[in-house]
């Protein structure tokens, strides 16, 4: 049975969110990523009062996410590759994304009452281009870390046809095919989802291997023949009547050897459990009232119905993320 938490702790647990999200939108890691630096430095390079940035740097250090030796502040080592801007995993632009969200969370009581989200609709997907590129660069940061964990689950047959739904920046068809010479890839998305993915990913070499094809992948059209269909992190977007359409479109984009992959943060059954998915529940009502994070018992019972044989589902390492595997 689970011990009941100490609510004044859980209470006042959004001001160590807030304290990084601060840190994130005031530029502090990237100042800090080359070398350690007093509180007046950042203060006087991040034109900030300097008694309420040491507070926050003095908070930080606190919390793990800085070192203090010496009166001066630096990345701990073990965080420095996630947050200094010249590492390939660096997770700034998905922190920079959450950031944004943090606001939204004040307006829960007000989206709970009138069911109603607390944004215009998906500004991340198109109607707000400065939020879109920076949803598009925050999904790529973090698809980059999440790919060490799905990559090695995921091994396409050589010379394999990928149609990567919903791929947003195409991180994943992107590492797929650096690994794999043979392999080529289409990625559907909204067209100003695969604009900035274009650009995010322009003079990569396996571009020539790769087609970013803009559209709603709910009614473009799929090329036909595909070895895999990849449908990894869109799958909380859908309502739960809007799946079976879904899956029996990606079934007959694939060969009848094909295989789709679907990956995404899912629940158990009571839909309690893991709590970070439970909790991302509330996070897409405050933008997509209809979306949902779905139970693993629905996902493989609706691709049952659309005509696949769904395996087990598979944890994938390192990530809150779920791999269900499917066949027609």
């Amino acid at each position: 049975m689970q011990s009941p938490p100490n609510l004044t702790e859980l209470a006042s647990r959004y001001w160590e969110s807030a304290a990084l999200n601060a840190a994130v939108s005031l530029g502090l890691f990237p100042f800090l990523s080359e070398t350690p630096a007093t509180a007046e430095a950042v203060s006087e390079g991040l034109n900030c009062a300097q008694q309420h940035t040491e507070a926050l740097l003095d908070s930080l250090c606190g919390l793990g996410v800085l070192s203090k030796k010496d009166d001066k502040y630096t990345l701990p080592e073990a965080l420095k590759p996630l947050l200094d801007p010249s590492s390939p995993d660096c997770l700034l632009g998905a922190l920079a994304f959450n950031a944004d969200l943090f606001q939204l969370w004040g307006k829960l009581p007000e989206c709970v009452q009138s069911g109603q989200p607390v944004l215009p609709a998906n500004p991340h997907l198109g109607s707000d281009p400065a939020r879109t590129r920076r949803f598009v660069e925050g999904m790529h940061s973090r698809a980059g870390i999440m790919a060490r964990g799905l990559l090695p689950a995921i091994v396409p047959e050589p010379h394999s046809r990928i149609l990567d739904v919903g791929g947003g920046p195409g991180t994943f068809s992107v590492k797929l095919l650096e690994r794999d010479a043979t392999l080529s890839a289409t990625v559907l998305d909204l067209p100003p989802v695969v604009q900035a993915a274009a650009e995010i990913h322009a003079g990569n070499p396996v571009l020539n291997r790769l087609r970013f094809q803009g559209g709603d992948y709910h009614t473009a059209d799929y090329p036909a023949d595909q070895d895999l269909v990849l449908y990894c992190g869109a799958l909380h977007q859908e309502p739960e009547d809007g799946l079976p359409a879904l899956f029996t479109r990606m079934k007959a984009a694939l060969k009848p050897t094909g295989s789709l992959c679907v990956v995404d943060l899912m629940v158990s059954d009571d839909r309690t459990q893991p709590v970070y998915s439970a909790l991302f529940q509330l996070n897409m009502m405050l933008m997509r009232p209809a979306s949902r994070v779905h139970s693993i018992g629905d996902v493989q019972s609706v691709l049952r119905g659309a005509g696949f044989s769904p395996a087990a589902p598979e944890e994938i390492s390192g990530t809150p993320y779920t791999l269900i595997r499917a066949t027609p």
